[in-house]
């Protein structure tokens, strides 16, 4: 009996012992599951329509739920997405491979036809920064089978891949989706790592891991992206442990934040240009008044000589050092000099206060003027002190200043809409090179072409437009650089805008998650890994 009990006591102890051992590893796969990474937002994304609004905060939480044919990656290198390749088939003819093993989060198996509602859905939603920057040079899209998509341009285009990447594919049966119905989640249905459970706009966008992604599953079970503009409280934030990855970290506490060994900082150098965009359309611009206040017969902004005044009399060298705390570079055109696209000749802008004064007497305002200068003050990196310090230097040659800054959510459609004078612009040239920014910044506005959609200050420039025209259907990569060039050069010659300097990104983490800084400023899920694990 003795030998029995003892050998039922073993076997019970066994029993316990793997029970417990399956309970070891049933706790750590669902701790995997359930995993959540919270993200401090600097801007809040404007909706969940894929198509809705071509902004940086948009396409970054897009990319969550919404793959597209092509994609970038942190270093602008064009990498297969949905489509496994793709080629050009003649001048105007291109033809991209569709993955044959994707569905979108509701099983539903992804086809060509998906990729043609999609983009004909672009061309019709309302928007106030549209897609269609992306989508002027093609004529058609039509599926071949189920998995090739064949697309027609107007003219030849060589940056077509590049383009794909911001064009976001949704279901078939979702083309006639508004807005609303992606806010609402009814449509947010997509093929990417993620799926929506909860849009708080404004608030934060809470997500879900899609099980059914056909790429390699996300270790997070869930993401919050939580808006957080006030940079003071997202630092606050991270540092009680209350989010555990933030954007945009103050210059001011980068220091302090590296000596911390509680957190991680990555940096990258970005491709975004920071800039005043000036009213160069309408004889009585807004708010520019003489100096009694009154309405001006003539807009001083449209005269060569105030934009070049305006220009000299910014301290750029001052504003990196001091507003952006040497996280930034000054910039003299669209992209850093070395660039695709960018010229050689371009000299910096030399600040000069007395030769901006005179300039302002030869044009014929020696008293200067009133002018009000707008920007948000939660979109880019130090956007109000940025205003504000301009307003500063306006001040100094003669011309009264004052600023107004509001949050993004309210300013991206004024400024959209042309309703200030002086307005603080940033572009991120998503395709890496200058055609990019230019076509939308700079170009003549036509909205049939879906040229000049964010050209805030309705700049216009036959000569201008007709090089990039040209070099948007040139072939030839040097070819194309040299017009390229030519077209920063009338555009910053020109004064058509007025650069500032270009944002360098920095993140923190706690010290438990490695991140891979972008160039285009994303800030995703998909690029955070738990440290040690790799990307």
């Amino acid at each position: 009996m003795k030998g029995i009990v003892t050998r039922n006591v073993s076997l019970l102890l066994g029993t316990l012992l793997v029970g417990m051992g399956f309970v070891a590893v049933m706790s750590s796969a669902h701790a995997a599951e359930s995993a959540m990474l919270r993200i401090g937002m600097a801007a809040q994304n404007a909706s969940m329509d894929p198509h809705f609004q071509n902004s940086t905060p948009n396409n970054s939480v897009m990319s969550h739920l919404f793959d597209t044919l092509v994609t970038y990656d942190a270093k602008q290198n064009i990498l297969p997405r949905l489509a496994v390749s793709w080629k050009p088939v003649d001048d105007t003819h291109w033809e991209f491979k569709l993955r044959d093993d994707v569905v979108f989060s509701d099983g539903t198996p992804l086809t060509a036809k998906d990729v043609v509602a999609s983009f004909a859905r672009v061309e019709v939603v309302p928007s106030v920064s549209s897609y269609r920057t992306y989508t002027r040079s093609i004529k058609s899209v039509e599926a071949v089978d189920p998995h090739l998509v064949r697309v027609t341009t107007h003219a030849p285009t060589p940056l077509l891949p590049a383009f794909v990447t911001r064009i976001r594919i949704i279901k078939a049966d979702m083309e006639k989706a508004t807005t609303a119905d992606f806010n609402s989640g009814k449509a947010a249905i997509g093929t990417g790592p993620y799926v929506l459970e909860e849009y708080i706009p404004g608030t934060r966008v809470t997500l879900k891991r899609n099980d059914k992604f056909w790429g390699e599953l996300e270790p997070w079970g869930t993401v919050e992206l939580r808006i957080v503009t006030d940079k003071a409280s997202r630092l606050a934030a991270l540092l009680s442990g209350d989010l555990d990855l933030i954007e945009a970290v103050p210059a001011t506490d980068l220091d302090s934040l590296k000596s911390d060994k509680r957190f991680n900082v990555v940096a990258a150098e970005s491709n975004r240009l920071i800039y005043l965009a000036m009213d160069q359309d309408r004889d009585n611009s807004p708010f520019v008044r003489d100096n009694n206040g009154e309405p001006m017969k003539t807009n001083p902004l449209k005269d060569l000589r105030v934009r070049r005044a305006l220009s000299m009399a910014i301290n750029r060298e001052a504003i990196v050092k001091r507003v952006m705390n040497d996280q930034a570079l000054v910039a003299t055109q669209f992209l850093p000099v070395g660039r695709f696209g960018t010229s050689e000749n371009i000299e910096p802008q030399v600040y000069d206060v007395e030769k901006a004064k005179a300039l302002l007497k030869e044009a014929g305002f020696p008293d200067g003027f009133q002018l009000t200068v707008h920007a948000s003050n939660d979109r880019y990196i130090n956007d109000s002190r940025t205003i504000q310090t301009v307003a500063q230097f306006f001040s100094r040659i003669g011309i009264q200043t004052k600023t107004e800054v509001q949050p993004w959510s309210t300013y991206a459609g004024k400024v959209a809409g042309h309703e200030f004078s002086v307005a603080l612009g940033g572009w991120a040239a998503n395709t890496g090179e200058t055609s990019n920014p230019m076509g939308a910044i700079i170009a003549t506005i036509d909205k049939e072409r879906g040229m000049g959609n964010s050209n805030y200050g309705s700049y216009s420039n036959p000569e201008f437009d007709s090089i990039l025209n040209k070099a948007l259907t040139t072939l030839d990569d040097d070819a194309r650089a040299k017009l390229l060039a030519q077209c920063s050069e009338i555009a910053i010659n020109d004064l058509a805008i007025i650069p500032l300097h270009h944002e360098v990104s920095v993140w923190a983490m706690a010290k438990n998650i490695q991140y891979k800084g972008r160039s285009d400023q994303f800030t995703m899920a998909m690029d955070a890994r738990p440290a040690g694990k790799g990307h």
